[in-house]
């Protein structure tokens, strides 16, 4: 119970004590009032009674006194009028029963209301004749308490709650720094510093927030400080002191990423730029401006692949440069190296160079998933080649035949074949699980992935078709394919498993209907009994990081969890993530283990840890192939891993 609802509660019971303790006092004064006003009333009338039954009383005939009382009794409203004797005995006696209409029974029952009775002793000169009783009826005293009591109670009612509501706005207003603090607490929970401006003028609500504010300031320093560590290292260790583009290590690491991946980043393109003669080119324009074209001719590739957050671009050395675009169409490999070209070509002519000696080649080769990274490269190099032997600002492509396990297909009949796949079930689910280091019996999700079964009945993993699929745009029919499947197995118990990972594209987020949808499949997976469930994507999806944030609190409320994958230490990265505070990032092998390789990485690898533990984040390294892989994952304290070293993706069903 939240401390808003506690002193409500303490006051609200105090506040109805006090007004109830007031009304009770004022009923029993009213009824007090009553009963003396009762007794006044009677005493005066038994004396002016009296009075006038002595007047013409006698001692022999009562019946004038009987007269004389009937003729009261008839036009008041008395309960009993009552004449003894002065031995006791009753002269003359009239009562009438109480009845009361309109008061209630209950009111009746338990509100006791006995009118005094007054007496008045008549003389007959100086001789007692008897005693005259009066009691009024009591139903004129219940009428009377119970208009005060109806007025009482509704006066009660409305005090308290007035008082209440009063209590709950003067309440609202003293907690509200309380209720912030609140707020700064679950934002750091989720990675997100808030400092509180407006401070209480309660002395210890005040030393909370200025203490409160000194925290959140310190965190966010650890945490930027930590995120700047690692990304300066980063930037140290991969990229080009010039062009400030990725250098050739951490192209290459990119490359067997993509070779090995399961999304559409196994297809695609290795494009080879070269500069010709790039001594003579200094000698033309000297050191720094050979340095500035350099700069400029780097800025000219970034600029062409500025929309594709997925292509790599890198400075493998003086004179050459190196994109790595996945894609599935050839046109787009076209018109890119067009664009590197004419945009080269311009640059060229800016720096007054003689276009017959100062020029570049463009080279390329196409490759396919776990294609080798050494064979592609010695194609791109065979492609730039053949484009220098073919003179100035040329371009050549590698020539080759698909593979025999390549689906060579037109648009049409992809499309064709990739909505049938799904209509027929024809893409398989398969898994591959996360296992914790030291012991792989511990299982921490199982990861799922698509295969295509083709009329041959040979099956091609994602990196064949997800090119086609993203762009087909069938992305989202995709993932609602997947999604609804996962149900189905899941609910069926086809598949037991620990927690299961669902891999989803962008497309899905991007259309009102879809985002319903998603909400509404999550909310199922609740009520088949789904305790743990995690969905993932790419670490550098291209849409707004609002959507993510958005999504991953949305599974968070659900008991559910939100990955990112193929994570790499960068600038736009580290915000992401601080954005979203994912349940665990996943890492390429080859890349956590070249970047802790250097000497003196020990303290990036503590900032990195820094900020993953502060942030509850889990670190899955995938793509584990060997065992000298896993000791040296072990040593760096990765705690979780995944790849062919642990079991291949296995087939459901």
């Amino acid at each position: 119970m939240t401390l808003f609802k506690q002193i409500i509660i303490v006051l609200s019971i105090l506040q109805t004590l006090i007004f109830g303790g007031v009304m009770w006092f004022n009923f029993l004064s009213s009824n007090e009032y009553v009963k003396e006003q009762a007794y006044t009333d009677a005493l005066h009338t038994a004396n002016s009674l009296g009075l006038s039954i002595s007047s013409v009383a006698s001692l022999d005939d009562t019946s004038t006194a009987e007269a004389m009382i009937n003729s009261v009794f008839d036009s008041g409203y008395y309960e009993k009028i009552t004449l003894e004797s002065m031995d006791h005995h009753i002269l003359v006696e009239k009562v009438q029963e109480v009845v009361v209409a309109d008061v209630p029974a209950w009111f009746i029952r338990y509100v006791k209301v006995e009118p005094p009775v007054a007496t008045s002793q008549i003389m007959l000169g100086w001789t007692p004749y008897g005693v005259l009783s009066v009691q009024l009826n009591s139903g004129h005293a219940y009428r009377q308490l119970w208009t005060i009591f109806k007025d009482v109670l509704m006066l009660f009612a409305g005090v308290t709650l007035v008082g209440f509501f009063a209590l709950q706005i003067i309440l609202t207003l003293i907690l509200k720094p309380l209720k912030r603090v609140k707020e700064q607490a679950e934002a750091i929970l989720e990675s997100d510093f808030i400092f509180q401006n407006d401070i209480p003028f309660t002395t210890e609500l005040k030393n909370v927030v200025f203490a409160m504010n000194s925290m959140i300031k310190k965190v966010k320093e650890i945490f930027e400080k930590e995120s700047e560590t690692l990304k300066k290292y980063h930037e140290l260790l991969y990229q080009d002191t010039v062009t400030k583009m990725y250098n050739r290590r951490y192209f290459n690491i990119k490359l067997q990423e993509y070779l090995s991946s399961e999304a559409k980043n196994a297809q695609g393109a290795l494009i080879l730029i070269s500069l010709n003669d790039y001594e003579r080119l200094k000698q033309a324009l000297g050191y720094q401006k050979s340095e500035a074209f350099i700069k400029e001719t780097a800025e000219c590739i970034r600029q062409a692949i500025c929309n594709q957050k997925e292509y790599v671009s890198a400075k493998l050395n003086e004179t050459d440069f190196a994109v790595l675009a996945p894609a599935s169409s050839q046109e787009a490999f076209e018109v890119l190296c067009d664009e590197i070209r004419a945009m080269l070509q311009d640059v060229t002519r800016r720096f007054h160079l003689n276009e017959k000696e100062h020029y570049i080649n463009i080279g390329y080769a196409r490759y396919y998933a776990h294609a080798d990274a050494k064979e592609l490269f010695s194609k791109a190099d065979f492609a730039l080649t053949t484009s220098k032997a073919k003179g100035a600002f040329t371009i050549n492509c590698f020539a080759e035949q698909a593979s025999d396990k390549q689906l060579v297909l037109g648009k049409e009949a992809w499309t064709q074949e990739l909505k049938n796949a799904m209509e027929q079930k024809r893409f398989r689910l398969a898994y591959q699980n996360v296992v914790d280091i030291q012991t792989y019996d511990t299982v921490f999700q199982s990861e799922l992935f698509l295969r295509l079964e083709d009329y041959n009945g040979h099956l091609h993993n994602a990196g064949y078709f997800m090119p086609m699929i993203t762009e087909l745009k069938l992305g989202a029919r995709l993932d609602h394919y997947v999604i609804q499947r996962t149900y189905e197995v899941l609910a069926q118990k086809a598949f037991v498993a620990k927690a299961v990972c669902i891999n989803l594209g962008k497309d899905i987020f991007l259309q009102s209907n879809d985002w319903a949808w998603l909400e509404e499949s999550v909310e199922r997976f609740k009520q088949i009994g789904i305790s743990s469930l995690y969905f993932e994507m790419p670490s550098l999806v291209d849409m707004p990081v609002e959507i993510l944030v958005k999504f991953s609190k949305f599974v968070r409320t659900m008991g559910y969890g939100f990955g990112m994958d193929n994570f790499a230490i960068t600038h736009e990265s580290l915000r992401t993530i601080q954005s979203i505070n994912p349940a665990y990032i996943k890492m390429q092998t080859s890349y956590l283990l070249d970047l802790f390789s250097e000497n003196g990485s020990d303290s990036v690898k503590r900032s990195l840890t820094i900020i993953t533990d502060s942030m509850d984040i889990k670190v899955i390294a995938t793509n584990v192939e060997t065992v000298e892989q896993k000791e040296k994952l072990a040593q760096m304290g990765i705690a979780y891993i995944q790849g062919s070293f642990i079991a291949e993706p296995q087939l459901i069903g």
